[in-house]
Protein backbone atom coordinates (compact mmCIF):
# COMPACT_ATOMS: atom_id res chain seq x y z
CA UNK A 1 0.00 0.00 0.00
CA UNK A 2 1.12 3.56 -0.54
CA UNK A 3 1.74 4.39 3.10
CA UNK A 4 3.45 7.70 2.38
CA UNK A 5 0.12 9.20 1.33
CA UNK A 6 -2.12 7.61 3.95
CA UNK A 7 -2.24 7.63 7.72
CA UNK A 8 -4.52 4.98 9.26
CA UNK A 9 -7.27 6.55 11.31
CA UNK A 10 -7.87 5.18 14.77
CA UNK A 11 -11.56 4.55 14.08
CA UNK A 12 -12.95 4.88 10.54
CA UNK A 13 -16.55 6.06 11.02
CA UNK A 14 -18.26 3.38 8.96
CA UNK A 15 -16.19 0.46 10.25
CA UNK A 16 -18.22 -1.86 12.48
CA UNK A 17 -16.09 -5.01 12.32
CA UNK A 18 -14.68 -6.20 15.66
CA UNK A 19 -11.02 -5.96 14.76
CA UNK A 20 -9.68 -8.19 17.51
CA UNK A 21 -11.95 -11.02 16.32
CA UNK A 22 -10.85 -10.75 12.67
CA UNK A 23 -7.79 -12.98 12.21
CA UNK A 24 -5.37 -11.98 9.46
CA UNK A 25 -2.34 -13.59 7.82
CA UNK A 26 -0.06 -11.25 5.90
CA UNK A 27 1.77 -12.88 2.97
CA UNK A 28 4.10 -10.54 1.08
CA UNK A 29 7.16 -11.25 -1.02
CA UNK A 30 9.40 -8.69 0.71
CA UNK A 31 10.16 -9.06 4.42
CA UNK A 32 10.22 -5.32 5.09
CA UNK A 33 6.80 -4.75 3.50
CA UNK A 34 5.41 -7.77 5.30
CA UNK A 35 6.67 -6.61 8.71
CA UNK A 36 5.50 -3.05 8.18
CA UNK A 37 1.98 -4.10 7.20
CA UNK A 38 1.77 -6.47 10.18
CA UNK A 39 2.80 -3.71 12.58
CA UNK A 40 0.33 -1.22 11.12
CA UNK A 41 -2.53 -3.71 11.44
CA UNK A 42 -1.57 -4.64 15.00
CA UNK A 43 -1.45 -0.95 15.96
CA UNK A 44 -5.00 -0.66 14.70
CA UNK A 45 -6.14 -3.53 16.92
CA UNK A 46 -6.34 -6.32 14.34
CA UNK A 47 -5.58 -9.93 15.23
CA UNK A 48 -2.55 -10.64 13.02
CA UNK A 49 -1.96 -14.37 13.48
CA UNK A 50 1.11 -14.65 11.28
CA UNK A 51 3.24 -13.46 8.39
CA UNK A 52 4.88 -15.27 5.50
CA UNK A 53 7.19 -14.44 2.63
CA UNK A 54 7.40 -17.92 1.07
CA UNK A 55 4.68 -19.89 -0.69
CA UNK A 56 5.00 -23.12 1.31
CA UNK A 57 5.08 -21.22 4.60
CA UNK A 58 1.93 -19.37 3.55
CA UNK A 59 0.10 -22.61 2.80
CA UNK A 60 1.27 -24.22 6.04
CA UNK A 61 0.11 -21.29 8.15
CA UNK A 62 -3.27 -21.24 6.40
CA UNK A 63 -3.72 -24.95 7.23
CA UNK A 64 -2.66 -24.59 10.86
CA UNK A 65 -4.01 -21.16 11.84
CA UNK A 66 -7.04 -21.00 9.53
CA UNK A 67 -7.16 -17.20 9.40
CA UNK A 68 -10.33 -15.47 8.33
CA UNK A 69 -8.36 -13.36 5.86
CA UNK A 70 -5.07 -13.53 3.97
CA UNK A 71 -3.56 -10.41 2.40
CA UNK A 72 -1.71 -11.99 -0.49
CA UNK A 73 0.74 -10.38 -2.87
CA UNK A 74 0.35 -11.20 -6.54
CA UNK A 75 3.56 -13.25 -6.57
CA UNK A 76 5.44 -15.00 -3.77
CA UNK A 77 8.62 -17.06 -4.19
CA UNK A 78 8.27 -16.58 -7.93
CA UNK A 79 4.87 -18.33 -7.87
CA UNK A 80 1.50 -16.79 -8.69
CA UNK A 81 -0.79 -16.09 -5.76
CA UNK A 82 -3.64 -17.84 -7.59
CA UNK A 83 -1.70 -21.09 -7.11
CA UNK A 84 -1.81 -20.56 -3.35
CA UNK A 85 -5.54 -19.90 -3.41
CA UNK A 86 -6.23 -23.00 -5.49
CA UNK A 87 -4.33 -25.22 -3.04
CA UNK A 88 -5.65 -23.51 0.09
CA UNK A 89 -9.29 -23.76 -0.95
CA UNK A 90 -9.10 -27.55 -0.93
CA UNK A 91 -8.07 -27.52 2.76
CA UNK A 92 -9.92 -24.53 4.15
CA UNK A 93 -13.06 -22.90 2.79
CA UNK A 94 -13.21 -20.42 5.67
CA UNK A 95 -10.32 -18.18 4.66
CA UNK A 96 -10.99 -15.26 2.35
CA UNK A 97 -8.20 -13.86 0.20
CA UNK A 98 -7.35 -10.26 -0.62
CA UNK A 99 -5.13 -9.70 -3.66
CA UNK A 100 -2.55 -6.94 -3.31
CA UNK A 101 -0.80 -6.33 -6.60
CA UNK A 102 1.84 -3.87 -7.70
CA UNK A 103 2.26 -5.52 -11.10
CA UNK A 104 -0.21 -4.58 -13.85
CA UNK A 105 -0.29 -8.12 -15.25
CA UNK A 106 -3.54 -8.59 -17.19
CA UNK A 107 -3.54 -12.38 -17.17
CA UNK A 108 -2.74 -12.58 -13.45
CA UNK A 109 -5.44 -10.05 -12.58
CA UNK A 110 -8.04 -11.84 -14.71
CA UNK A 111 -7.16 -15.21 -13.16
CA UNK A 112 -7.37 -13.78 -9.66
CA UNK A 113 -10.84 -12.40 -10.35
CA UNK A 114 -11.97 -15.89 -11.26
CA UNK A 115 -10.08 -17.96 -8.68
CA UNK A 116 -11.72 -17.05 -5.41
CA UNK A 117 -10.34 -13.72 -4.21
CA UNK A 118 -12.79 -11.51 -2.32
CA UNK A 119 -10.82 -8.27 -2.22
CA UNK A 120 -8.68 -6.52 -4.82
CA UNK A 121 -6.19 -3.76 -4.01
CA UNK A 122 -3.57 -1.98 -6.12
CA UNK A 123 -0.24 -0.59 -4.95
CA UNK A 124 -1.26 3.07 -5.14
CA UNK A 125 -4.33 2.63 -2.91
CA UNK A 126 -4.41 4.34 0.47
CA UNK A 127 -4.28 2.25 3.63
CA UNK A 128 -7.91 3.11 4.36
CA UNK A 129 -8.95 1.01 1.35
CA UNK A 130 -7.75 -2.06 3.22
CA UNK A 131 -10.08 -1.26 6.12
CA UNK A 132 -13.01 -0.86 3.75
CA UNK A 133 -12.05 -4.14 2.13
CA UNK A 134 -12.09 -5.96 5.51
CA UNK A 135 -15.57 -4.62 6.24
CA UNK A 136 -16.95 -5.68 2.87
CA UNK A 137 -15.55 -9.19 2.71
CA UNK A 138 -16.46 -9.91 6.34
CA UNK A 139 -20.08 -9.26 5.32
CA UNK A 140 -19.79 -11.69 2.39
CA UNK A 141 -19.19 -9.15 -0.35
CA UNK A 142 -16.44 -8.44 -2.88
CA UNK A 143 -14.32 -5.31 -2.71
CA UNK A 144 -12.60 -3.58 -5.63
CA UNK A 145 -10.52 -0.56 -4.66
CA UNK A 146 -10.46 2.62 -6.80
CA UNK A 147 -6.87 1.87 -7.82
CA UNK A 148 -7.77 -1.65 -8.91
CA UNK A 149 -10.82 -0.46 -10.86
CA UNK A 150 -8.63 2.10 -12.64
CA UNK A 151 -6.20 -0.68 -13.52
CA UNK A 152 -9.06 -2.66 -15.06
CA UNK A 153 -10.29 0.40 -16.94
CA UNK A 154 -6.83 0.91 -18.44
CA UNK A 155 -7.01 -2.66 -19.71
CA UNK A 156 -10.47 -2.09 -21.14
CA UNK A 157 -11.89 -4.62 -18.67
CA UNK A 158 -14.91 -4.54 -16.41
CA UNK A 159 -15.41 -6.13 -13.01
CA UNK A 160 -16.64 -9.68 -13.41
CA UNK A 161 -20.30 -10.01 -12.47
CA UNK A 162 -21.29 -12.36 -9.66
CA UNK A 163 -23.23 -14.46 -12.20
CA UNK A 164 -20.18 -14.90 -14.43
CA UNK A 165 -18.00 -15.69 -11.41
CA UNK A 166 -20.43 -18.40 -10.30
CA UNK A 167 -20.58 -19.84 -13.81
CA UNK A 168 -16.81 -20.06 -14.25
CA UNK A 169 -16.35 -21.49 -10.76
CA UNK A 170 -18.29 -24.55 -11.92
CA UNK A 171 -15.49 -25.45 -14.33
CA UNK A 172 -12.34 -27.40 -13.61
CA UNK A 173 -8.91 -25.97 -14.50
CA UNK A 174 -8.79 -28.21 -17.59
CA UNK A 175 -12.25 -27.07 -18.69
CA UNK A 176 -11.24 -23.43 -18.25
CA UNK A 177 -8.15 -24.06 -20.35
CA UNK A 178 -10.25 -25.62 -23.11
CA UNK A 179 -12.74 -22.74 -23.02
CA UNK A 180 -9.86 -20.26 -23.31
CA UNK A 181 -8.47 -22.06 -26.36
CA UNK A 182 -11.92 -22.21 -27.95
CA UNK A 183 -12.30 -18.46 -27.40
CA UNK A 184 -8.96 -17.92 -29.14
CA UNK A 185 -10.28 -19.69 -32.23
CA UNK A 186 -8.12 -22.80 -31.81
CA UNK A 187 -9.54 -25.75 -33.73
CA UNK A 188 -10.64 -28.95 -32.01
CA UNK A 189 -7.76 -31.01 -33.41
CA UNK A 190 -5.26 -28.30 -32.43
CA UNK A 191 -6.63 -28.23 -28.87
CA UNK A 192 -6.45 -32.01 -28.60
CA UNK A 193 -2.85 -32.03 -29.82
CA UNK A 194 -1.84 -29.16 -27.55
CA UNK A 195 -3.36 -30.78 -24.45
CA UNK A 196 -2.21 -34.29 -25.42
CA UNK A 197 -5.73 -35.74 -25.27
CA UNK A 198 -7.85 -37.58 -27.82
CA UNK A 199 -10.43 -35.77 -29.90
CA UNK A 200 -13.16 -37.85 -28.22
CA UNK A 201 -11.95 -36.79 -24.77
CA UNK A 202 -12.02 -33.18 -25.95
CA UNK A 203 -15.59 -33.62 -27.19
CA UNK A 204 -16.60 -34.96 -23.77
CA UNK A 205 -14.97 -31.97 -22.07
CA UNK A 206 -16.82 -29.58 -24.37
CA UNK A 207 -20.12 -31.28 -23.65
CA UNK A 208 -19.50 -31.05 -19.89
CA UNK A 209 -18.60 -27.38 -20.18
CA UNK A 210 -21.76 -26.61 -22.16
CA UNK A 211 -23.88 -28.45 -19.59
CA UNK A 212 -22.28 -26.70 -16.59
CA UNK A 213 -22.72 -23.30 -18.21
CA UNK A 214 -26.24 -24.17 -19.39
CA UNK A 215 -25.40 -23.16 -22.96
CA UNK A 216 -27.69 -25.70 -24.57
CA UNK A 217 -25.13 -26.80 -27.16
CA UNK A 218 -21.38 -27.01 -27.69
CA UNK A 219 -21.92 -24.70 -30.67
CA UNK A 220 -22.35 -21.84 -28.21
CA UNK A 221 -18.99 -22.38 -26.51
CA UNK A 222 -17.04 -20.03 -28.78
CA UNK A 223 -19.47 -17.14 -28.36
CA UNK A 224 -19.54 -17.56 -24.58
CA UNK A 225 -15.76 -17.96 -24.40
CA UNK A 226 -15.21 -14.72 -26.32
CA UNK A 227 -17.57 -12.87 -23.94
CA UNK A 228 -15.51 -13.92 -20.89
CA UNK A 229 -12.05 -14.24 -22.47
CA UNK A 230 -10.57 -11.51 -20.24
CA UNK A 231 -11.17 -13.75 -17.21
CA UNK A 232 -9.79 -17.03 -18.61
Amino acid sequence: MNNRNSKPESSPPSFSLRRKDFSILVAQAELFTCEMLCQLLKQQGYNVVGRAIEMEDTLQQIRVKQPQCVILESEISGRRSVDIVQQARTDNQRTKFILYTSKPDLKLVANAMQQGFYGFLYANDSFDELYKCFQTISNGGYYYSPGFLLLLKNYGMNVMSDETKQQLNRLTSRELEILRLVAQGTTGHEIADQLHISYRTLANHKMNIAQKLELGSCRNLARYGISVKDYL
